[in-house]
């Protein structure tokens, strides 16, 4: 038998007088498996993740519109998908169809599992544990939502060979459908017409006994 964990680590600058994407932190999260027997342990995946602290910006007097255009292009694209254009709250629509009343975001930036340890669900109990953890206070999370290219390994950190293979582009769009409806077990719901997929984390989402198939908790 053997025990898996997650280690999650961050960081933040102790000087008033930073920079706009100071109010952006970052995730690094290791994905560990404990042999019961040996107590020997192995790190079998990785997460990581930013989160977006809309609301201390606006303490701040900081336009959330400077913190993400400051800290990258994805995030100045995701303000531009998500929130009102000069303020902190998310789009009207948005909080309509998610109830998303908190204005902090995050966003998942991607999930990597040794393949030895796959269809177990083991990424997705990594990110439920993960939003758990760190996800109170935030409106949404938000991911694109597609397969990991193999020439990535280094630029992730992680072997090459815990990444997948893609004989055509054919293979590639399949496995992206297949990762999309697994996320949805989740809750994630795409945005329009964009690559991205939202998770309200106002709202009760599936525990780790409904995301191994068994009888969920009553409510």
């Amino acid at each position: 038998m053997a025990r898996f964990n997650i280690t999650i680590r961050t960081g933040g600058t102790l000087h008033p007088d930073g920079e706009p994407s100071d109010f952006v932190s970052s995730y690094v999260s290791v994905i560990t498996c404990t042999d019961d027997d040996t107590g020997e342990e192995t790190r079998v995946g990785k997460l990581t993740a930013l989160r977006v602290h809309a609301g201390l910006a606006e303490n701040a007097g900081e336009p959330l519109v400077d913190v993400c255009d400051s800290y990258s292009q994805e995030l100045e694209a995701l303000h531009a998908l998500l929130y009102e254009p000069h303020g902190y709250s998310f789009r009207e629509p948005l909080v309509r169809r998610f109830e998303a009343m908190e204005t902090d975001l995050l966003v998942l930036d991607y999930v990597v599992l040794n393949p030895r340890w796959r269809k177990l669900k083991l990424g997705l109990l990594a990110v439920r544990k993960f939003v758990d953890l760190v996800g109170g206070g935030c409106g949404l999370a938000v991911s694109l939502i597609a397969p990991l290219r193999r020439d990535a390994a280094r630029l992730l950190g992680v072997p090459r060979s815990w990444l997948p293979s893609h004989g055509s582009e054919a293979d590639r769009q399949a496995a992206t459908v297949r990762l999309r409806g697994y996320f949805r077990r989740m809750g994630f719901e795409r945005l329009g017409r964009s690559w991205y997929y939202a998770l309200p984390l106002n709202r009760i989402v599936p525990g780790a006994t409904e995301l191994l198939g068994g009888e969920p908790p009553l409510r």
